[in-house]
C-alpha cells in the first residue's frame, strides 16, 4: 500500500501544479455563478431562491460532472505517460495506476469544491443549505467519484485522451441537460421528465435542492446509492479493459 500512496502523492501534485485545472475547479465556477446569477436574478425576484442560489447549485453540480475530463487528463496526458509506464512495469498491481488517478482527482477536485462552496456560502451569501451543507458536499463528492471513474474507464476503452475527452464532453452535457442544470425539463412533457431520471445528475441535483429548500434529506440515500453503484460498475469496467500494452 505504501507504493500506492507514493503514486497518489505524485498524481495529486501533478494536478495541483496544473494552472488550467486549478482555475477550472476554483475561479471558473465562481465567475460563472456571479455572471449567470446576476443576469438571471430578476427572474427569481420575490421568491425564496434567487439567481445566485440557483446557479450556485447547478454550476457546482456541472463542475462535479466535468471532473471526468480532469481524470482523463491525469490518466493519459502525453507528458505523464512516460512516468506512468515506469509504474506499469514495476512489481506493483497495475490497478494502482488508474485507482491512484481516480483518487487523486477526487481529492484535488473535492478540496477545490469545498473551498468554492465555502466562498459561495459564507463569502457571497449564496444559499447552499446552511446547517445541511454537509449533505450537499457529500453528494457532490460522490458525483465527482463517479465522474472520475467514468473518465478513466473511457480512456481504458479508447486508449486515447483526445477521443475520450471528445466523447466525455458530449456525455457530460447530455447528463447535465437531462439533469435539468441548464433549464427545467418538466415543461417538455411527462416522457422527457421521466427520461431525465436516467441521468445520475438528476438524482443529485434533485436531492440537493430538496435538502436546501425543503430540509428533506429523503433522496440523499437514493442519490448516494446511484453514485456508488455507477462507480462500482465503472471500476469493474476499468479492471476489464485496462491493459498495459494498450497504454504504450
Amino acid at each position: 500500500m505504501y507504493s500506492f500512496f507514493v503514486i497518489l502523492k505524485r498524481d495529486f501534485i501533478n494536478l495541483a501544479l496544473n494552472p488550467v485545472i486549478l482555475l477550472t475547479n476554483t475561479v471558473f465556477p465562481l465567475v460563472l455563478v456571479l455572471v449567470l446569477g446576476y443576469l438571471s436574478n430578476g427572474a427569481y425576484s420575490g421568491e425564496d431562491m434567487n439567481g445566485y442560489d440557483y446557479y450556485g447549485v447547478t454550476i457546482m453540480v456541472y463542475t462535479a460532472v466535468n471532473v471526468s475530463m480532469t481524470a482523463a487528463n491525469s490518466f493519459m496526458e502525453r507528458t505523464l505517460k512516460s512516468s506512468n509506464l515506469r509504474i506499469l512495469y514495476s512489481p506493483i498491481p497495475r490497478a494502482f495506476v488508474y485507482l491512484s488517478k481516480i483518487t487523486a482527482t477526487v481529492l484535488f477536485c473535492g478540496l477545490s469544491m469545498l473551498i468554492t462552496l465555502a466562498v459561495l456560502n459564507w463569502g457571497m451569501g449564496v444559499h447552499l443549505g446552511g446547517a445541511d451543507i454537509g449533505y450537499v458536499a457529500v453528494l457532490l463528492l460522490l458525483l465527482m467519484l463517479m465522474s472520475a471513474a467514468l473518465g478513466v474507464w473511457l480512456c481504458c476503452l479508447f486508449k486515447s485522451e483526445e477521443a475520450s475527452n471528445k466523447l466525455l464532453s458530449m456525455i457530460n452535457n447530455v447528463l447535465a441537460l437531462l439533469g435539468g442544470l441548464f433549464f427545467q425539463l418538466d415543461g417538455l412533457g411527462e416522457t422527457v421528465a421521466k427520461a431525465s431520471y436516467f441521468s445520475p445528475v438528476k438524482w443529485v441535483s434533485e436531492a440537493i435542492f430538496r435538502i436546501i429548500y425543503d430540509h428533506d434529506p429523503a433522496l440523499f440515500a437514493t442519490a448516494a446509492a446511484v453514485m456508488l453503484g455507477a462507480t462500482a460498475l465503472l471500476l469493474l469496467g476499468c479492471k476489464l479493459t485496462f491493459k498495459t500494452e494498450d497504454y504504450v
